[in-house]
């Protein structure tokens, strides 16, 4: 995987408290519901796939039921350093201390025996990075391990700028997120990107094996309390749309001036929409 340089520890400690502002309930309830049935007196085994610092667990441990024991698999070992120490001290929504382990795995080379009696496996903010033959791989060894999923915050291109929740994206704005959606589908390391296809790749995928889904929007509504992230995926955004379209930097950088200073002096904000979705096997066996 060559993204390694988008995760730093700081970008994901600042995204952290909208990503957990925007997930969505029905998909993570819907999970506690399969593991509560499914694990009845016994520990439940979760895997999280692309972990980084923690983030996902941390959202998750104490709204799903226990007792549990969490892998983390992430490529990069600081980041899953990182997330040991902060996710050590949780406890699932019975109280009980979560146990964890770490794996370091290059994310390309996913396996079915990852989900060797795995219950639930989760991932955030990563099935936009990933390839639609990735996916499917996801789905197949779900399948054949009976292994629900709950996959969050993949983005589904419903981007805009707001004023009292009023739509104001301009032909400006438009042709940018356009751009920046092709950007969004270049190789991350996985092949070809899906970027804005993932949540229709996901419930395919899954509806493709009969899995049952439950989805949901969650999108990111970015006003003045969040203005540092709003303004750094602004930044973010224009760099890419330089590398898409070269021939368009003046156009980019008259945009990004713009809409900076529109989001700087709080005149604006930013929606930005992901989805959240669960997907289980049926029928469910039940225990196992």
């Amino acid at each position: 995987m060559n993204t390694a340089a988008i995760f730093s520890e700081s970008w994901l400690t600042r995204r952290e408290h909208a990503d957990h502002s925007a997930r969505a309930a029905l998909p993570t309830q819907a999970a506690g519901a399969w593991l509560a049935a499914r694990c009845q007196a016994r520990e439940a085994r979760l895997v999280d796939l692309g972990s980084g610092s923690g983030a996902n667990v941390r959202y998750l441990a104490p709204r799903l039921p226990g007792p549990q024991t969490w892998r983390l698999i992430d490529h990069d070992a600081d980041l899953l350093g990182h997330a040991v120490g902060r996710c050590q001290p949780l406890r699932d929504m019975d109280g009980t201390p979560i146990r964890l382990t770490t794996q370091q795995h290059d994310l390309n080379a996913l396996a079915a025996d990852w989900l060797t009696g795995v219950d639930l496996v989760t991932a955030s903010a990563l099935c936009d990075l990933v390839s639609d033959t990735w996916v499917a791989s996801l789905a197949a060894a779900c399948a054949r391990h009976r292994c629900a999923a709950l996959i969050a915050l993949s983005v589904d291109g419903d981007t805009r700028f707001c004023v009292d929740d009023t739509d104001v994206t301009d032909r400006d704005d438009a042709w940018l997120f356009t751009t920046l959606a092709a950007h969004q589908r270049r190789d991350k390391g996985f092949g070809p990107a899906l970027g804005t296809a993932a949540p229709q790749a996901l419930a395919t995928a899954f509806a493709e094996r009969d899995f049952r889904l439950v989805d949901a929007p969650s999108p990111w509504r970015l006003g003045p309390a969040q203005r540092p992230l709003a303004l750094s995926l602004l930044d973010g955004w224009a760099g890419a749309a330089r590398e898409q379209a070269p021939e368009e930097r003046a156009r980019i950088d008259r945009w990004w001036r713009r809409r900076r200073e529109a989001l700087d002096q709080g005149l604006v904000d930013l929606y930005v929409g992901h989805r959240d979705v669960f997907a289980a096997p049926e029928p469910d066996h039940g225990p196992r």
